[in-house]
């Protein structure tokens, strides 16, 4: 299966200003991963780890500092990219602010194609909003209405089915349940799902839910203030986490059954993330780890792969 998104060492950072004097935030940091055809890629994280910043990276929102980015074969690092626009999509978290208040949900779902088909007859393009209004659990009486007459969930409904209408091979998909209540995250989630089934569209999906993502993704990626700190097939990550700061998540997690629930330890971090401005020497999870020693503070751990496609960022992971 070859690899539609390949991104290599990238690099994000913002100038800022902190007591008056220019610095740097570093918001990704040397960030490596792949995404193969009709595959799901859960991307986890603390909040304001980078994951965000790192998909509006690949749909050059923001224009990278360093790294490259190849979209099925092509380097879109710099250059145009409105010729991958209709290929690339992304859902946002914010199904509140992201649809235009002021248009109608034909005119939202038709967006895409007006600007990247701006030739397409009108019943041509009323079919394509018709039809993936549908993939989306939405009927066409939906249409005349405006975005402040539906439900949070309804309304993220509507942003895929926008995101849809270009008929893209890759979607990113910006925390999209995590403003819903639990039961409509599911609906959503299932929904995702039965979609990438018929269609096979690839998914990078931001998350800081580590239970969400465990359901739908194929492999996952934790993020640790702007770098990759462990990279694995989904069932293998949550078997056998390697890196102490995927341990801690997983801790985490609410268990269902309440007798698993009391055998399980939690691994309690201490102190907060540190500043993005001015992050720790050599490993910046250092500062948080119970196995930390001198050589965490001297050099920057690799992401090295431990067998079976398993790959880790840290000096004393065995």
């Amino acid at each position: 299966m070859s690899a539609l998104v390949e991104v290599s060492e990238l690099r994000t950072w913002f100038d800022a200003r902190q007591g008056g004097k220019r610095c740097v935030v570093k918001a990704v940091d040397g960030v490596s991963f792949a995404i193969h055809r009709g595959e799901t890629l859960g991307l986890v994280g603390e909040s304001g780890c980078g994951k965000s910043t790192a998909g509006r990276t690949l749909m050059r929102f923001h224009n990278p500092n360093g790294g490259r980015i190849l979209f099925d074969g092509n380097d879109i690092t710099s250059g145009d990219i409105k010729p991958y626009r209709s290929r690339m999509q992304m859902v946002f978290q914010d199904p509140y602010s992201s649809l235009d208040p002021r248009l109608a949900i034909r005119d939202i779902v038709a967006e895409p194609l007006n600007i990247q088909q701006p030739k397409l007859p009108a019943a041509e393009r009323d079919a394509v909003v018709v039809e993936n209004m549908r993939l989306v659990g939405m009927n066409s009486e939906a249409l005349s209405r405006f975005p402040h007459e539906f439900s949070g969930g309804q309304r993220q409904r509507i942003s895929i089915a926008r995101a849809l209408t270009t008929n893209a091979d890759f979607l990113i998909l910006d925390e999209p349940v995590s403003a819903l209540d639990v039961s409509i995250q599911a609906q959503i989630i299932n929904m995702l799902m039965d979609i990438q089934e018929r269609s096979g569209i690839t998914y990078l999906f931001i998350a800081h839910d580590l239970s969400v993502v465990r359901h739908i993704s194929q492999r996952v990626l934790v993020m640790y203030l702007g770098r990759g700190m462990e990279s694995a097939g989904t069932d293998e990550l949550y078997a056998h986490p390697l890196h102490p700061y995927t341990q801690a998540l997983l801790s985490a997690v609410p268990t269902p059954d309440p007798k698993i629930s009391r055998k399980k330890q939690r691994i309690v971090l201490e102190g907060d993330v540190p500043s993005p401005i001015n992050p720790p020497s050599g490993c910046v999870f250092r500062t948080r780890c119970r196995y930390a020693e001198s050589r965490c503070a001297d050099s920057v751990p690799e992401m090295r792969d431990a067998g079976g496609g398993h790959f880790v960022a840290c000096h004393r992971y065995e």
